[in-house]
């Protein structure tokens, strides 16, 4: 099987750990885009069935014997990009595609690293509308793989190049452009949600940020931003940044009860997963439904200790 849905017990080494946390999530209760993911497995058959594996070989011997890095890692990408995904494969993920809504659906395509060392590789391709652009985005997911600081990577660390292999995910794409999208985390008894309008994760800097306490009696304070610029999608493709209406800079992203239910999320994946997460949402302007798109272990900030005179940076443990 070369995609399988983001629903029930996956296997990381099959779909990344990305994916295995959305999934897990979603059995929680938690609203995630509908997607799926296709698996190491069909990257693997993919590059057996092309023949890629001598042209990697080759252009790493090149690169080893003296080839300007950048020069090697293109030339791999660039035999990608020319090879045919086996038909079966493509009929699944078009058939993956229609079951989301076929063409005319916007669909998001980023690459979900097994290894946690070739995240920075993580390649997203944004409102995709057909069946053969979101085909295409999976090859050049798979071909991200070969990027010059993933090849240098491997290589530093002595890792086989062939053993290494690409999930890919595609979603539903969250129109967060004519929405909001932010973070909530968990800090102590109280969530801590940051939000902007527009496509994502906002800085401290001119978000509205929120705190708040749930429970049977909640509690929210609230801390309007500036947000004087959003960032929207680009035609054709990509992003850019534009002004806020004043409308937007002078209103609070989120609702009373839009808040509850990202303080409820938040801990509920700290729960799951027994430490903090970093919940990264968005909520889709056309539909008003929030969702999860990411979640990651969060690092709680350090605690200043004087001690004698001295300040130390203490980490905490999450």
């Amino acid at each position: 099987m070369n995609i399988v849905w983001l629903s029930g017990d996956l296997d990381p080494a099959q779909v990344g750990v990305k994916n295995v946390r959305l999934a897990e999530l979603a059995a929680a209760g938690i609203r995630i885009p509908p997607g799926f993911a296709v698996t190491a497995a069909a990257y693997r058959e993919f590059v057996e069935e092309a023949r890629l594996g001598p042209s990697i070989a080759q252009a790493i011997r090149r690169f080893r014997a003296g080839r300007d890095l950048a020069v090697a890692a293109a030339e791999i990408r660039s035999a990608f990009r020319d090879a045919e995904l086996p038909p079966a494969m493509v009929d699944e993920i078009l058939a993956g595609y229609e079951e989301l809504g076929g063409d005319g659906t916007d669909g998001v395509v980023r690459c979900s690293p097994v290894d946690s060392a070739d995240e920075g590789q993580a390649d997203v391709f944004l409102h995709l509308r057909t069946g053969a652009d979101v085909v295409a985005a999976v090859r050049r997911c798979f071909a991200s793989l070969f990027s010059m600081a993933a090849v240098g990577h491997r290589e530093a660390i002595g890792e086989d190049h062939l053993r290494a292999a690409m999930p890919v995910t595609v979603q539903t794409m969250v129109r967060a452009d004519v929405g909001s999208s932010g973070t909530a985390r968990g800090e102590s008894t109280f969530v801590r949600v940051r939000a902007r309008w527009g496509l994502g994760e906002p800085t401290a800097a001119g978000a509205d940020q929120y705190s708040v306490h749930p429970g049977s009696r909640p509690l929210i304070v609230k801390h309007r931003g500036a947000k004087p610029t959003k960032v929207v999608y680009a035609d054709p493709r990509g992003t850019r940044t534009v002004p806020t209406t004043p409308d937007e800079r002078g209103a609070l992203v989120l609702t009373d009860d839009e808040l509850l239910e990202l303080a409820d999320w938040s801990v509920t994946a700290d729960k799951l997963f027994r430490r903090p997460m970093a919940l990264e949402w968005a909520k889709d302007g056309c539909t008003g439904r929030l969702y999860a798109v990411e979640v990651r272990p969060w690092v709680l900030p350090a605690m200043t200790i004087a001690t004698r005179g001295r300040v130390t940076a203490v980490p905490q443990l999450g």
